[in-house]
């Protein structure tokens, strides 16, 4: 049995309901939940078992906190026992929030899943919006759902009526991002390859840029648009079996050290919001249009940047095959921890028909040219 038992924690704001799959029932006089889904059983006392009755008879919060009173509680003593019991059973997935506000919720794909975002607040829904580069209207044969609404002074996060997270303002969104790459990107089909890199269009072609953090992807990725290729990633790419790729949909995340020179590109990015990532790094995601709207694309090029302070002009030179696959293996990621026989075919598939550069740089703006005259050439 997993016995509810009161913890300090805030009440959450949204309407709740007992989430699909869990019964009620006394056994043995004892009030007992039983989840479906987690194929568990709770044993309830009195009080949370008048409080789940309430739930399920859509009986407002406020009324149910006043009839715990009625039944001999203090008012403080209600207050908290009802909050206490509604956050450990969202947590349990036991319960979920039912947003009332229809109208912001949004869609999108991620790797290849459709997910649909529902926010009960319009900051976190233009938060959680800003990650992705393109959204649409929900069809209702969402892959994954998630809701995000507030609790106290923090935001929660359910995936499929479960909560997954719980943080603050300027913490949600890059949390968001870093659990849909974590239980989606890298969860996926375990043939595909998961490349750390950007990657912007040219001619319908995918320019491939790898680097390692810190080495200023992001900021030539941005550099590279200005000069007019289109956007696909900026940070990971999934290369499918037949060696086509597909970008993650999000953003381009800027770090505080590239904000100043991307200003001078894009002047509004002083004035979009700031965002605490795990790690600890502020960031500020960008608005920009996508180089392709859906499906998959074909590589024509991959770049790896090597930046150096002490490098007075760009050199770009050309690798073989075996160098390339070499250096995507070292700069990848398997879904189950391994590099499959498909997946090292999808490797050889992609690298065989595209050309492939190391490049040795010290600033973004100095190698955009390099870059776009490559662009150019069709491979």
């Amino acid at each position: 049995m997993n016995y509810i038992a009161p913890q300090r924690s805030q009440p959450p704001t949204d309407i709740l309901r007992p989430a699909a799959g869990t019964a009620f029932a006394l056994i043995d006089r004892t009030p007992v939940l039983f989840s479906e889904s987690e194929q568990k059983l709770f044993e309830l006392n009195e009080s949370a078992a008048f409080i789940w009755c309430g739930l399920q008879d859509a009986v407002p919060l406020a009324t149910i906190c006043g009839q715990l009173v009625d039944r001999g509680l203090s008012l403080m003593d209600a207050r908290e026992y009802l909050r206490d019991a509604l956050v450990q059973w969202l947590s349990a997935g036991l319960i979920f929030p039912q947003c009332t506000v229809t109208d912001m919720t949004f869609a999108a794909t991620v790797g290849r899943k459709l997910i649909e975002v529902r926010a009960s607040d319009p900051e976190a829904f233009d938060h959680l919006r800003s990650l992705f580069v393109a959204t649409a209207a929900p069809t209702g044969k969402a892959d994954a759902t998630f809701s995000i609404y507030q609790a106290g002074d923090s935001w929660v996060i359910m995936h499929d009526n479960r909560e997954v997270c719980s943080c603050a303002t300027n913490h949600l969104a890059p949390a968001f991002k870093a659990y849909l790459v974590e239980q989606l990107l890298l969860a996926g089909d375990p043939c595909d390859v998961i490349f750390h890199a950007a990657a912007v269009t040219s001619h319908g072609r995918a320019m491939l840029i790898s680097a390692p953090p810190g080495t200023g992807k992001s900021t030539l990725t941005m550099h590279l648009l200005h000069a007019g290729f289109g956007y696909v990633t900026d940070d990971i790419v999934t290369i499918g079996q037949d060696g086509s790729i597909i970008g993650a949909p999000f953003a381009p995340t800027l770090k505080a050290g590239s904000w100043p020179s991307i200003s001078g590109l894009r002047p509004e990015t002083e004035r979009l919001p700031v965002h605490q990532r795990p790690d600890g790094q502020a960031v500020r995601y960008l608005d920009v249009p996508p180089g392709v709207r859906d499906g998959a694309l074909q590589a024509g090029w991959i770049v790896f940047l090597e930046r150096s302070p002490d490098c007075t002009a760009p050199v770009m030179a050309e690798l073989s095959e075996l160098d390339t696959i070499k250096r995507i293996v070292v700069a990848s990621y398997a879904t189950h921890g391994k590099l499959t026989s498909d997946g090292f075919r999808a490797l050889k598939g992609i690298v065989s028909r595209t050309r492939s550069f190391v490049l040795r740089y010290a600033e973004a703006a100095d190698v955009v040219g390099s870059l776009a005259e490559l662009g150019n050439d069709q491979p």
